[in-house]
């Protein structure tokens, strides 16, 4: 009886050995496995935040490790890239990146994330893991819009596609996020499927090209919206979509960031223009949103809707910023005015326009889009700093 008593005791101390030592392997592969990000237009209002998120210089706990960073952007940014990510952190490597160049900087870029060291691009990418948040598109006033449109179709295209004629092996390492916007889900005055609000099933399918620069545009982020989940489907490339909605929030640089919604609030709180009631999101959320997204398969083959689920009035926007403006002893918060004449058109100011917190809440781990009062008080009190150094300069 002793013996064998003493036989299950060992064979008990056996299986717990063999167990741990699974583990133990299983947990040095994972920590052996070399996570990296690759960021088009990482210089701009978006791209930078999000490379700031990676970074996590909040010390935010739900923000994993951080990761290697590829920042793409353009050839005349490089250097001063170089600089400016270079006192922040080592684990970020600038290179450049043109989105009409038929995908050659992208799958340069995808060259340096299978290098080994140096050497030989390697097949074998078992221990790799890549993720591209593709960020980089055309968004300014121009006369010739219909080129701009096509052009932001083309960057998604050549990308997509340089991703599908990665190695087999190295392509189930590549996850793909897109950053798309409400543009691809609705054109303005569009009925939604549901008669009452928009949700993730809704595709823009009324914007024309040509139409106008709004309208091109708008017709352009579904169109590489689109292009993008056909050759995501055909390839079996990893893949997903993030819709946000007009972005606001505080540059995170504010020397170099400038964006049409840094102009769009600047002549808000100058009174140049009328205070606008918009469906919108924080810069930080849609950065948060894209890092956290990349985090979990959960988000793989989804298309999320990221914003606010209905407009505050333009009043209510405008008082926000005149108590700003007199709290900061900055600028003239009498020639804050709102735009009381937009009322939202077919879904009215305040009612629910888009359905999306339960599928961030769901597909994200819980995150949630701050109030839009927050996010406006902080975007105008850094642009209104920024003037107020300017007047002293």
């Amino acid at each position: 009886l002793d013996i064998i008593v003493m036989f299950e005791r060992f064979n008990r101390v056996l299986s717990l050995t063999v167990l741990a030592s699974v583990l133990l392997v299983s947990v040095d592969a994972f920590s052996a496995a070399s996570k990296k990000i690759v960021v088009t237009g990482a210089s701009g209002y978006l791209g930078r935040e999000i490379v700031n998120t990676l970074l996590n210089e909040e010390g935010d706990e739900e923000i994993l490790s951080t990761p290697e960073v590829i920042c793409l952007v353009r050839g005349s940014r490089v250097e001063e890239e170089k600089l400016y990510w270079g006192s922040k952190s080592s684990t970020i490597k600038v290179m450049p990146y043109d989105m009409l160049d038929g995908g050659t900087s992208i799958k340069n870029a995808l060259s340096s994330v299978f290098n080994d060291d140096g050497k030989e691009v390697r097949d074998d990418a078992s221990d790799i893991e890549c993720c591209i948040l593709h960020v980089a598109s055309v968004f300014s006033l121009c006369d010739d819009h219909e080129t701009m449109a096509h052009d932001n179709v083309k960057g998604a295209k050549d990308l997509m596609n340089a991703v599908a004629n990665l190695s087999a092996n190295q392509k189930d390492q590549v996850r793909v996020i897109l950053t798309s916007s409400m543009a691809g889900v609705r054109a303005g005055g569009q009925i939604p499927l549901n008669g009452k609000y928009y949700t993730h099933k809704d595709w823009n399918v009324e914007s024309q090209l040509g139409a106008s620069w709004g309208a091109s545009y708008q017709w352009s982020k579904a169109a590489s919206e689109k292009v993008a989940w056909d050759i995501a489907k055909e390839s079996g490339i990893q893949f997903t979509s993030l819709n946000p909605a007009f972005i606001f929030g505080p540059p995170s640089n504010r020397e170099s960031s400038a964006s049409f919604s840094i102009e769009t609030v600047s002549k808000w709180i100058t009174g140049e223009s009328p205070v606008q009631s918009r469906l919108c999101v924080d810069v930080r959320d849609v950065a948060r949103a894209h890092v956290l997204a990349s985090q979990t398969d959960k988000t793989v083959n989804e298309r999320i809707i990221i914003s606010r689920e209905a407009r505050i009035s333009s009043e209510i926007i405008a008082e926000e910023l005149k108590k700003l403006a007199i709290e900061l002893g900055i600028g003239d918060p009498d020639k804050i005015h709102p735009d009381t004449a937009f009322d939202g058109g077919l879904i009215k100011i305040g009612d629910r326009e888009v359905a999306c917190d339960e599928r961030m809440v769901d597909l994200l781990d819980g995150f949630k889009c701050r109030p839009v009062e927050e996010t406006m008080r902080d975007m105008a009190k850094v642009l209104l700093e920024i003037d107020r150094v300017a007047d002293e300069a």
